[in-house]
């Protein structure tokens, strides 16, 4: 069995700066199979639901909030957010102050009661994670207290409200939807350092996208970690699912940048490297351009609303697993269940109450799962370069060690394809 890079481990193993993914995660999602009656919004589904039982007794009382940006207890909503008085403070001075916070570690930093005063940059990223806005103070009222489920502890709440509201019962609509962390977590575009002065070649183009593109898997590493609910697989399965997926998210990527920037008829891998048609007929670039090109003009056909590509990419991120299945397989399918509803609810705020929504549904499917042709025409190319060292095509270490782990796993035909529609 090969051996993780320690730097792929050291990303999984990191604990720190999480913001209770199992908060988001449906508990009672059903089999991949009954996907489709996911479709339409389900009132059942709700983003507040713990991944534990409870086990709170009618004489200790419920457990007390904590709040959702460094788990201290929570003093009350603020800002649309369950959260500390410190946070609460914290955010309103940063919004405020204008503030240009900069990390000065990997944008990680461990956020809690004890450091959250650490590293300002992290702890308000993990504010506009979990949410916290400053227009949400117009929309609810302020709230000084808790609601506890004991008679002393609901008239000690009340008695510190005063004439305020303690929280009300319909406290979880306040928790932000899933897409809209989706939104915030999303990488930003990265620069790929290629140079335009001298020739273009292919070789100096495929080693500069495997530079890139080396970067992108420790940008997708860190999107992964912060998605609602992944943290909460084991964690081999959470590595398994970065390696089976990294060439369909980036590939997604780059159709959807692509299809916003040129309408899909260029290839936009960076801001400092677009391949035009020119580029295209370099030797050896023509056949994986084609490929990655469909994507693009399929997303630019269908015109994919960015709420609908956000859950798309989520799911391909969850689309491809070993013949034996996960070690938290039950969990796997639970979260990708929600995601899959997710994505219905996407199409519902596009299209409204249309009856159009089920074709667009099928559209949107049918194009994820054409996804893994398009990955494995790529990922043949990849594992080709690679193998053949006469090309002299670098690979950055980190990308060349998962490579290494997924040619077997390919070989061995120890895959399997999660589709929505049989071929």
């Amino acid at each position: 069995t090969r051996i993780p890079h320690p730097q792929i481990k050291k990303f999984f193993e990191d604990k720190g700066n999480r913001f209770s993914p199992s908060y988001y995660v449906c508990q009672n999602a059903t089999d991949l199979n009954s996907y489709f009656h996911a479709f339409f919004p389900s009132p059942g589904l709700r983003s507040d639901v713990s991944s534990s039982p409870s086990t709170t007794s009618a004489t200790t009382g419920p457990p007390p909030k904590l709040c959702l940006v460094c788990s201290d207890e929570a003093s009350g909503c603020h800002y649309g957010v369950l959260t500390c008085g410190s946070c609460k403070v914290f955010f309103k001075r940063a919004v405020e102050g204008q503030h240009n916070y900069l990390c000065a570690g990997r944008n990680d930093c461990i956020i809690d009661k004890i450091r959250r005063k650490n590293c300002p940059a992290c702890r308000y990223r993990k504010c506009l994670q979990a949410g916290m806005n400053l227009e949400a103070r117009k929309t609810k009222k302020k709230i000084k207290g808790i609601q506890q489920a004991t008679a002393t502890g609901t008239r000690d709440a009340a008695e510190a409200a005063g004439n305020k509201s303690v929280v009300p019962a319909s406290l979880p609509q306040l928790t932000p939807t899933l897409v809209s962390l989706l939104e915030v977590i999303e990488p930003e575009v990265l620069y790929s350092g290629y140079d335009s002065t001298l020739p273009d070649s292919s070789w100096r183009i495929l080693s500069t996208l495997n530079m890139l593109g080396g970067r992108q898997v420790v940008a997708a590493v860190k999107w992964a970690k912060a998605i609602p609910g992944f943290r909460n697989l084991h964690l081999d399965d959470q590595m398994t699912l970065l390696q089976y997926s990294w060439m369909f998210l980036m590939a997604f990527a780059l159709g959807w940048r692509s299809y916003k920037q040129s309408n899909g008829n260029l290839l936009c891998f960076a801001p400092d490297l677009i391949i035009n048609e020119q580029r295209m007929n370099l030797p050896c670039m023509y056949e994986q351009c084609k490929h990655m090109l469909m994507v693009a003009r399929e997303l630019s056909r269908l015109q994919v609303s960015y709420e609908e590509y956000l859950c798309m990419k989520t799911l391909l991120l969850l689309s491809t697993i070993p013949k034996e299945g996960l070690k938290s397989q039950t969990l796997f399918e639970e979260i990708r269940m929600t995601y899959i509803k997710e994505l219905g609810k996407a199409i519902v705020k596009r299209e409204g109450n249309s009856s159009q929504n089920w074709q667009r549904f099928y559209q949107l499917t049918k194009l994820l799962d054409s996804m893994h042709d398009v990955v494995e025409n790529l990922l043949s190319f990849c594992f080709q370069t690679f193998l053949d060292k006469s090309m002299s095509i670098e690979f950055p270490e980190m990308l060349a060690e998962i490579i290494s782990n997924q040619i077997p796993k390919y070989s061995n035909g120890n895959i399997k394809k999660l589709l929505f529609h049989q071929k």
